[in-house]
């Protein structure tokens, strides 16, 4: 008995120790207010942005110049490492027809990234939140159709919506609006996507509107 005692002790001091590393080692980034200079923010000939309020809400404003159902467009900072960790931003959707607006991690480029993102005109069906990975020119989610893929959640039309995600190895669990129980619980995220920078993600959409990205990293 002393001996099991002894070594459920040290298994129990092993974990803590590990848990205690873990978050010692842990570093927060704060990108409340974007440099950029410091990060890739597409402009051209179909993409643009500006910098202004939306319901009076300071953020980054994105436009596409006209509609493209394989558009997918990437906004991120240059020098974020991140692999597993917790991702917050707020969210919303200014438009007036197809919104597709979410976030992007482990990304490597304009074409290599994972993206959870939000349909707020399919609030409440299965449509409501998607996960994909990105590793093509052409956005291709008519491969990631599957309900496996997709999850049910309230989404505002128009407002501003709160987003946490939680992403440890092969899992991401995404929260809305501060709730206690995930939207979305994926657990096969692409295993050639492993560490990269996280940023916004602005889909086939006229606009979308993004703030208060923060980044920790486990």
């Amino acid at each position: 008995m002393t001996k099991f005692l002894s070594g459920t002790l040290l298994l129990l001091m092993i974990v803590c120790t590990s848990t205690l590393k873990a978050q010692n080692n842990s570093k927060t980034y704060n990108y409340s207010v974007i440099k950029p200079d410091d990060w890739i923010i597409p402009r051209n000939d179909t993409v643009d942005y500006t910098f202004n309020e939306y319901l009076g809400q300071k953020a980054l404003l994105m436009k596409r110049k006209y509609g493209n159902y394989k558009a997918g467009t990437p906004v991120y900072p240059r020098n974020l490492n991140f692999k597993d960790g917790v991702i917050e931003l707020d969210i919303a959707w200014p438009g007036a027809k197809g919104g597709y607006v979410g976030f992007a991690f482990r990304i490597k480029d304009a074409h290599h990234y994972e993206t959870v993102y939000f349909r707020p005109e399919s609030s409440r069906t299965i449509n409501a939140i998607q996960y994909m990975p990105e590793k093509k020119t052409d956005f291709n989610w008519w491969d990631y159709e599957s309900d496996k893929y997709q999850a049910k959640a309230i989404l505002p039309m128009h407002a501003w919506f709160h987003v946490k995600a939680i992403i440890k190895g092969s899992t991401v669990s995404v929260f809305i609006n501060n709730e206690t129980k995930p939207s979305l619980v994926y657990n096969h995220l692409d295993a050639s996507l492993k560490s990269g920078s996280v940023g916004y993600w602005f889909g086939n959409s006229s606009d979308g509107a993004y703030k208060n990205l923060i980044v920790k990293c486990f």
